[in-house]
């Protein structure tokens, strides 16, 4: 895998679907995520194939750990507090990109939203990662009631059924530090501060974690 500072979003790749269209990228989390059996398909080729267990065979649709376009449009502050905190807003933006930024949910449309999908229409979690790890603890938790994007949860649940406990599906995904996450929707300009270096330290703590279990497994090039 690459360096563990590579943006995967930028250069060539820049204002493409990293997901769809960088090799490189599909290598790295096929090498962090893979061991489970979990095929992280070739560029441009169809990611998934039928499986008569599963139904589908979990493909890496890996994403952003930060607010898509559409929840940015909705802080209209933003543009001023960008240009007071330039160089924070990059920095978040920049280890966004890079594989401390990514995690992944299976992508084959199953009659209904994935849940990358899901995450981002949901008023109840607003595109928030932290949000939507609570939600899949809730999942493992077996929850009764109504909480966020849990019929999503529960259409892909061969896909998380493959962890036996959330614990399990956290330390698998290199997430342990996700309590480190901004936790709430940033609606004025001191919560889009407090939420973009809430982002980076989860972003360098799980960068050092990742690069920990890369030199273990010889994984860095």
């Amino acid at each position: 895998m690459k360096n563990i500072d590579h943006n995967y979003w930028i250069g060539k790749y820049a204002g493409k679907d990293a997901d769809l269209c960088n090799p490189d990228l599909r290598i790295t989390m096929q090498e962090l995520y893979g061991r489970k059996g979990f095929d992280f398909g070739k560029v441009r080729y169809t990611f998934y194939d039928e499986d008569r267990n599963n139904h589908c065979v979990p493909d890496g649709y890996s994403t952003l750990a930060v607010l898509n376009h559409k929840y940015r449009l909705k802080m209209p502050f933003r543009h001023e507090v960008i240009k007071n905190n330039e160089e924070l807003s990059k920095r978040c933006h920049f280890l966004a990109g890079t594989i401390a930024g990514e995690f992944f949910f299976p992508a084959h449309r199953l009659g209904g939203n994935t849940v990358n999908q899901a995450r981002g229409c949901n008023r109840g979690i607003n595109d928030m990662v932290y949000l939507t790890l609570e939600s899949i603890k809730n999942y493992y938790y077996k929850k009764s009631g109504d909480y966020p994007i849990r019929t999503d949860l529960e259409r892909y649940g061969f896909f998380f059924d493959s962890f036996a406990s959330f614990d399990e599906y956290i330390e698998y995904n290199l997430l342990q530090d996700y309590g480190l996450l901004p936790k709430k929707y940033p609606t004025n300009e001191s919560e889009l501060i407090d939420f973009w270096k809430k982002s980076i330290d989860f972003f360098e703590a799980r960068s050092k974690r990742i690069e920990e279990y890369a030199i273990r497994n010889s994984l860095l090039e």
